[in-house]
């Protein structure tokens, strides 16, 4: 039988606001517990130079033309990722075996072969002086898969450890809205459409603050259903069809000329739409939603789903996780399952050809 290990997990998200931590104990199977979580908020500076150099990478070939700029970069996110792990450790004191870490994604295009999580693994494990697992997906992608979703096996283990028999559907709204769908045989997953990034994006651009606090500002603007679903029939908003999402596959052009309020209202709405659609055309039958992310807080975003979805929705701060934490609690769990060499993607979930492991070992000595 396995035995349980100690992991630390590190999720910096598409939404570039800071870096979650989590400490959990698991066999990377059934049993999970979940001993802490915590997080560091990047400071205005780091985050804009990320949000500049990202803006301007569309390939690899801007990541290698740029190359001295990303070394830079990735030494100061690396920096700071052993900074909130050696916090947390010593907050709860809690020593892991493994750390799973995420990295910044920078780019995400696995037609190309490729997913670039910025974040270096090598430096990581001398600085905290543990082994390190990182680049998730890159296995997943040398074996045909899209590398994302990466969360479904641990969405799998939270809707056992919530003892639930009804099909259920982990909807979880980041910068980018993934699900996973769980009936009693199978996983299936993929992503659903932006999720914080458009409102993100535009607020961040027009007003300089991080988010639409609860989506206030969008809740007292005007939607233009009209201009909505002209949006929806274009290629580029229509991603019903798309298996994994990557935030450059969106932009906020359509709203320029609007008032915040406005622009916030048609931003918050069509994010919603989308999602909503996909959920509709992809996941048939009754099923409970259970959100996850930091958009589960967004009101309006949460309104208007409510309004196109008819399922029981939950947040899945209500089953007792804090739903801001479930991905670096799943790259704890990715970085147990990957020191077992046990399957982290699957051809429903990833498009992956076969189950695939994934995950490269750094050692710390």
């Amino acid at each position: 039988m396995d035995k349980t290990i100690n992991a630390l997990g590190l999720m910096s998200g598409t939404s570039i606001d800071g870096i979650d931590a989590s400490l959990i104990r698991s066999d990377g199977e059934k049993n999970i517990e979940i001993i802490g979580n915590l997080f560091l908020k990047y400071d205005s500076e780091l985050k804009n130079s990320f949000l500049k150099f990202i803006h301007k990478i569309n390939s690899i070939k801007d990541i290698n033309q740029n190359i001295e700029e990303y070394k830079s970069l990735e030494r100061k996110i690396t920096i700071k990722h052993s900074e909130i792990a050696s916090e947390i450790c010593e907050k709860y004191n809690f020593k892991p075996s493994i750390v799973g870490f995420h990295g910044q994604t920078i780019i995400h295009k696995p037609k190309n072969n490729y997913s670039i999580q910025m974040g270096n693994g090598k430096l990581l494990a001398q600085l905290l002086k543990t082994n390190v697992v990182y680049e998730f997906r890159k296995n997943d992608i040398k074996n045909g898969g899209e590398g994302a979703p990466l969360t479904p096996i641990y969405h799998n283990c939270l809707k056992n450890k919530f003892n639930l028999r009804r099909n259920t559907l982990f909807l979880n709204i980041g910068g980018i809205a993934n699900c996973s769908f769980i009936d009693d045989v199978s996983i299936f997953a993929k992503d659903v459409g932006p999720g914080n990034c458009l409102m993100d994006m535009y607020i961040n651009k027009t007003k300089q603050l991080d988010f639409d606090d609860g989506g206030k500002i969008a809740s007292s603007g005007n939607v233009d259903k009209v201009l909505i679903n002209n949006l929806l029939d274009h290629d580029d908003y229509n991603s019903i069809d798309k298996h994994s999402l990557d935030v450059k596959d969106f932009d906020i052009n359509f709203v320029k000329g609007l008032s915040t309020e406005d622009a916030l209202a048609n931003l918050n709405f069509l994010t919603s739409k989308i999602i909503s659609e996909n959920i509709i055309k992809n996941f048939k039958g009754d099923f409970i939603i259970i959100l996850c992310g930091g958009g589960r807080k967004n009101k309006t975003l949460i309104s208007n789903l409510k309004f196109f979805l008819k399922n029981d929705i939950y947040n899945i701060d209500e089953f007792g996780i804090d739903g801001d934490f479930v991905e670096s609690q799943a790259f704890a769990y990715l970085g147990i399952r990957s020191i077992y060499k046990k399957n982290i993607s699957f051809p429903n979930t990833t498009k992956v050809n076969t189950p695939s492991t994934g995950g490269e070992l750094i050692k710390s000595n």
